[in-house]
């Protein structure tokens, strides 16, 4: 299951004890305003690189898994308009699937402190016989395809290490101020590496996705500027 970052309260999904709640989609991202970046799957990458740079951080089990740079501040990020808003920028699925989330055994939680659930407002998630609505269907459905891409992209980042791809990336930009911003523990593709890859493997890595993942984290590294100006 991909991490919880937002959840205040996770909570199972039951259809007995939750058998009179409802759900209201908000646009209101205000949830994630302590955050600068988020976990990003590889599918995502192309949209993502328009807006946001896309790197690699590690894990605790030495593994790597990509992360898109909503700003580059030590915490917190410029996305957001007054309203909680996103403006124009592409919106992660990690973030849109917020307030749920499957566990490893794909069971349905979500976190029991979200303002989208309540029971007086709202589409039901149960109905009369206790049986899972269309609005419930289609977020499992969503969440199924999240977590699926999810694994996808581990296997990407666990190829990418055995063929010694990642690469560190240290950056210091100046944004206002005095001081120098620093940006380390981060990682990307090493393109020469990247084009020397074993035969072998690249009619595996092009009918995947791959190819295209990688170098659209390549190119989502030009949004850096872009970042910089709206921090700035």
């Amino acid at each position: 299951m991909a991490e919880l970052l937002f959840y205040s309260e996770p909570t199972l999904l039951n259809r007995e004890i939750h058998k009179t709640l409802r759900f209201s989609a908000s646009p209101d991202y205000s949830f994630t305003k302590e955050v600068n970046s988020v976990p990003l799957a590889g599918i995502e990458f192309f949209e993502a690189s328009r807006d946001m740079p896309v790197l690699f951080g590690k894990d605790g089990e030495e593994g790597y898994f990509p992360l898109v740079m909503l700003s580059l501040m030590d915490g917190g990020h410029r996305q957001l308009d007054e309203e909680g808003g996103w403006g124009d920028s592409y919106v992660p699925a990690f973030i849109r699937r917020y307030p749920f989330a499957l566990t490893d055994d794909g069971t349905v939680c979500f976190d029991q402190k979200a303002v989208q659930l309540k029971s007086e407002e709202g589409d039901l998630l149960f109905d009369g016989e206790g049986e899972g609505t269309q609005v419930l269907q289609n977020i499992i459905q969503f969440l199924s395809s999240f977590e699926q891409q999810y694994k996808e992209t581990r296997r990407y980042c666990d190829q990418c290490k055995e063929f010694d791809l990642f690469a560190p990336f240290n950056l210091k930009v100046m944004v206002g101020g005095d001081k120098p911003l620093k940006l380390d523990g981060l990682y990307v593709i090493d393109e020469k590496k990247l084009n020397d890859i074993p035969k072998s493997a690249v009619s595996e890595w092009f009918e995947a996705g791959w190819l295209a993942w990688s170098y659209a984290h390549l190119h989502s590294i030009g949004a850096l500027n872009r970042l910089i100006k709206k921090q700035s």
